[in-house]
Parts: C-alpha cells; structure tokens; sequence
C-alpha cells in the first residue's frame, strides 16, 4: 500500500488557491487543470489551511461536497471557459475510485484456478474423494497416497491488467498528488478506444464479482470521457453556482423533509370569453413554478409544546467577507421571508398535523443564512444583526429577519443530515438575539 499524503510530491502541478468570490458568488468554484497548473477555487469564505497536507484534505472535502451537492448541468466540466454541448464531464468519481483501489490492492490480475493430481498444493477433498482411488493399508484404514490439489495461476499479461494499468496512470497523471507522491508506470498499450471498451465491457457481462464489476464500470466511465475529450489533460470540475449547492448545504444540515409543505401557493384565475372564472391547478414542476418555497424550514421540539419554527433563506453573498452592507440580501428577500412566516403561522391546510397541532404563533422565527471564514477563537454561527420593514416593525418576532454568519470549512466538512447539535446552536443564536 502506498503511504497517503505524502509532502514530497515530485508530482505536484503548481497550484493556485482562491476563495474571494464575487458579488453573488457567481464564478467557477471547483478544481482547473490547464497547462501544467492547477488552480482551486474554493467559495465564499473557505480559506484553505496553512499545511500542505491539510491543504490536499480541502481539496478532497471540496471534491466530495460538489459530488454530493451539485445537479448535473451544475457540475459541467468543460475544455474551455465557454461552455459547448459537446464537451465532456468529468467522471471524478470513476478517477477517485481508480486511485483508491489500486492504493489499497495493487493492479487487478486474472486468475485461473487450476486442479491437479499431487502432493502440494491446496487439497481439494471434494475432488479427490470423486476422483481418486484410496488404499486401504493392513488395519484396514483408507489412505490416500494422492490428491487433487488446487492451484491459482496469475496472468499478468492478460488484455484486462494492462488496460487497468492504464487508467490507473490516467487517473494519477491527473489527480494523483492529493493522494501520493508515487506516479506508477505508463502502461505499454497504444491507447484505443474501441479494442478498451470492448474488453471491459465483456468482463463486465462475464463478471459476477461485484467489486470487479465495479471496478471495470470505473475503468470504463474514465476510457468514455478519453474517448469523449481526448487525451489532454486539462480538465475543469466544478459549477459556476455554488449559490444552490450553499442552499442544499444547509438545508441538509438545518432543514426538514418535508419543506414543500410549508410552501404558500400562488395560482392564477383565467376569464373565459362570458367572463367566467377558471382557476388553473397547477401540478408538480408546474406547480412548484407557481409557489413561494423557503431554502429551509427548521423546527425544533416539532410535535411537542416545546415547538419552534425557523424559516432559513440561504444567501451565498459576499457580507462575511467583505463586511460591505451592499452584500446584504434586498427588499425582495425580506419581504419574502416575511410571507413564508406569515403562512405558517395562519396554520394552512397543507402544514403537516404534528406541526399545525402543536403550533405557537409567538415562536416563529426568520433568518438569512451568509457564509463567513471563522477565526481561530470565534464559533461557527455568528449573529451580525437583523433586517426588517418599516410597515410592520415590532408586530410578531418573524418581522425581524436575523443575519446569521455560518462557517463554510466546518458545514463543508460535517454536512450530517439534521445535525442536532448544529441545530441547537442556531435556535440558540437566533432566540438570544430575538430577546437581547
């Protein structure tokens, strides 16, 4: 196995690290590979670490909350900075395994289970007993004076190794120095496209073992984007709105299942040519086109009298870094918020039971959830104050929409669906500002 994290890489791409964003955050956040130069774009507020190894670490937490965060056309690699149809995605995944697996168990090798008669070797005692004819010595006991005996046979020449010997250079030619300063051999095939993906897939139609299986699906996902990109090594992983995977973050974290209940409904009514009313039922994605939705709902206590409710509106805006009042969320938003909360507290049809039985007027609460950069001492959730409107200031404790800093690293790092204890802290946050 080889050592993980090493600080020698010979390998390593000169690499560039940044993590200002602009306004709305609205520029590449992800990993550009392009002439010999690596350059990482972490979000708002995510301030890589000073060592070296820790530095690999982020890569890596970047790497995974992009993979479990982004939508498909949000994770579109492209060879250029102008996005085209035909360009690639880059199977990150297929890359990552491909490394992994040949750190842990070395370069896949056929083998062939071979059985003959002798005296070493693995008995086979099935085998034997059909196969050979025992003696029976002079206290009639029955002695075997051979045996079947097993034998595995290792081809390393075999077509599979050596396409598996490629993509594991592939793999680490490109994103191997997060992992290791070893860089294995280039493998002897000529690289073709049609004789690889016709090999694997065989083995995958003739391969029962799971973990060879997955592995060869691996093997192929990297031998389609070669196919699909070339064999350059500039590549780009990342999405230019990283706005919906910070939203995705924190609902995950803070948020509810079932958040689409707590929606306020919006239709239209259409006149007919007698002036008739028709009112349009919207359904599904239609129907979500015409509703209000929240980023998060969060309740804490839910079905007990203890219940709090908390609308959370996430906004990857540049305040925690800039400090600028231009990078607060506007009109629009606290209006908004201000609806969401004002929905629920009428205790509408479509808020679950458990919810609705146990609702408290008095403790429904608004805040915008920003990202910040966390000194060493300070905590992950900073109050930095509230936002509010002049035509209801003061009337239910929903009016005042506080401002919530909220530490990119250490989401980033835990992202645990309901996190209890991060849960606590932001009730905790919030109701201490509501009643300071």
């Amino acid at each position: 196995m080889v050592d993980i994290f090493q600080t020698d890489n010979k390998n390593t791409p000169q690499i560039d690290y940044d993590y200002t964003g602009k306004l709305y955050g609205n520029e590449f956040v992800g990993l550009k590979f392009e002439d010999g130069k690596l350059k990482i774009n972490f979000p708002l507020g995510y301030k890589p670490s000073e060592n070296e190894k820790d530095k690999r670490k982020d890569i890596l937490n970047l790497i995974s909350v992009l993979s479990s965060y982004n939508e498909h056309k949000d994770s579109y690699i492209k060879k250029s900075d102008q996005k085209k149809e035909t360009d690639a995605e880059f199977p990150i995944h297929a890359y990552l395994f491909i490394i992994n697996n040949f750190l842990n168990n070395g370069y896949y090798i056929e083998r062939e289970v071979l059985y003959k008669r002798g005296n070493t070797g693995k008995i086979n005692w099935n085998r034997t007993i059909k196969q050979i004819r025992p003696q029976v010595d002079e206290n009639d006991n029955v002695v075997y004076l051979e045996f079947i005996t097993r034998k595995t046979n290792y081809n390393e020449s075999e077509l599979i190794t050596l396409i598996h010997k490629y993509c594991v250079y592939e793999s680490f030619s490109k994103i191997g120095f997060l992992f290791s300063s070893f860089m294995p051999q280039k493998s002897p095939l000529i690289y073709n496209a049609n004789l690889f993906k016709s090999i694997i897939k065989t083995k995958i139609s003739k391969t029962f073992n799971e973990k060879n299986q997955h592995l060869f699906k691996n093997m192929l996902d990297i031998i389609n984007y070669i196919d699909s990109n070339g064999e350059d090594k500039t590549f780009h992983y990342g999405t230019e709105h990283f706005e919906h995977v910070w939203e995705s973050l924190v609902d995950t974290v803070f948020g509810e299942n079932d958040k689409e209940k707590f929606y306020p409904k919006c239709n239209w009514v259409i006149f007919d040519d007698e002036q008739k009313e028709h009112e349009i039922n919207y359904q599904n994605d239609i129907f979500r086109k015409y509703s209000l939705r929240p980023d998060t709902i969060m309740i804490t206590g839910r079905g007990t009298t203890e219940q709090k409710i908390f609308v959370l509106d996430s906004k990857y805006y540049r305040y925690g870094v800039s400090n600028g009042t231009y990078d607060l969320p506007g009109s629009d938003s606290i209006i908004k918020q201000i609806a969401y909360a004002g929905f629920i507290e009428k205790g509408e049809s479509s808020i679950p039971k458990d919810v609705c039985n146990n609702l408290n007027k008095e403790e429904i609460y608004n805040a915008f959830i920003l990202p910040f950069n966390k000194k060493t001492n300070e905590e992950e959730l900073k109050c930095f104050g509230y936002a509010k409107t002049n035509s209801n200031e003061g009337n239910k404790k929903y009016h005042k929409i506080y401002g919530i800093m909220l530490d990119v690293k250490s989401i980033m790092y835990r992202h645990i669906p309901r996190d209890k204890q991060m849960i606590e802290q932001l009730a905790d946050k919030i109701e201490k500002a509501v009643n300071k």
